[in-house]
């Protein structure tokens, strides 16, 4: 029996090193076919899976749950554009904040991309807005202040006779000796003339109109009137004198009657200049009067060639 017997030490030892080719035959069975020998989640304790019990690039997408990759598990600064969808960003994404002027690509916000009215004032620059992006006639008056279009801003010939309201160059605006000759209207400067050359001959110290001598003139406003009367006279004795005076409607221009005392028996030209002030509007007659003193001796006055003007002057 003691010849033939195995001992105790040799059957233990044959049993331990069966049983590490056993176990050395399902580690390798369940690596290389994880599948034949399927271990279920019921036998894995909790959190029995540390990080260093997998391997590299074993979790894969279908082993995430959706939701489970937060923010926190991102890497910084490791989204690409190719990792976002067509239309991801949204416009709460952008006010929230989540994306910064940094992580947009230059160029990228195209016209599509921003809403219809989203760019408010604070979004342009100052003197972002330059001639070739306003639309033609889009600067309307309510558009600019007030008192800000100088000289310098309008086009040569820009200030038109419409453009210019009525009444509104005053004095102030015209420049001195600016206004010549061919700028004055026909009848701008009211005035009238008339002359005869019928001879007319007096003998009485009553007064009578000199005929011819007459013109109306009509007054746009208060006007001083300059009344300019000239003839041919002749007296026929020393003791006559000719006396005229001019008349506006009815009433005598100033200095009133004045004696004009020609040569005796030889023409000679007589003149005088006579004036109306503060004549209001309204449209008058002018006319011309005269008498002959013939006393003590008789003998006659006369009144040949002869010219009236009259000027209506801005009172």
């Amino acid at each position: 029996m003691s010849g033939r017997a195995i001992s105790m030490k040799i059957i233990v030892f044959i049993i331990v090193i069966t049983w590490i080719f056993s176990l050395i035959t399902t580690l390798a069975i369940v690596y290389v076919a994880p599948n034949i020998l399927p271990i279920k989640t019921a036998y894995i304790s909790d959190e029995a899976i540390t990080g260093d019990k997998i391997a590299s690039n074993a979790i894969i997408t279908s082993k995430l749950a959706d939701g489970t990759v937060t923010s926190a598990k991102i890497l910084d600064g490791t989204l690409t554009a190719v990792d976002m969808a067509d239309g991801s960003i949204t416009t709460i994404k952008v006010a929230d904040r989540a994306v910064t002027v940094n992580k947009i690509a230059d160029g990228a916000v195209t016209s599509d991309k921003i809403g219809d009215e989203a760019v408010t004032t604070q979004k342009i620059a100052d003197g972002a807005i330059v001639t070739l992006k306003m639309a033609d006639n889009s600067v309307t008056s309510a558009k600019i202040l007030d008192g800000t279009v100088t000289a310098i801003d309008l086009a040569t010939n820009a200030v038109t006779t419409i453009i210019i309201d009525d009444g509104a160059v005053t004095t102030s605006k015209i420049a001195n000796e600016a206004v010549t000759n061919v700028k004055l209207a026909p009848q701008a400067i009211p005035f009238n003339s008339t002359y005869q050359t019928i001879p007319l001959t007096k003998s009485t110290f009553t007064w009578e109109n000199v005929t011819g001598t007459s013109v109306t003139i009509a007054l746009e406003r208060n006007s001083t009137l300059l009344i300019m009367f000239s003839a041919e006279a002749i007296i026929s004795t020393a003791d006559n004198d000719i006396e005229y005076q001019a008349i506006v409607n009815t009433d005598p221009a100033l200095p009133g009657a004045v004696w004009l005392r020609p040569n005796i028996n030889v023409t000679s030209g007589v003149s005088y200049n006579f004036y109306k002030p503060n004549v209001s509007a309204g449209v008058y007659e002018v006319y011309m009067q005269w008498r002959v003193w013939v006393y003590p001796h008789g003998g006659f006055g006369e009144t040949m060639h002869r010219t009236l003007i009259v000027i209506a002057l801005p009172a």
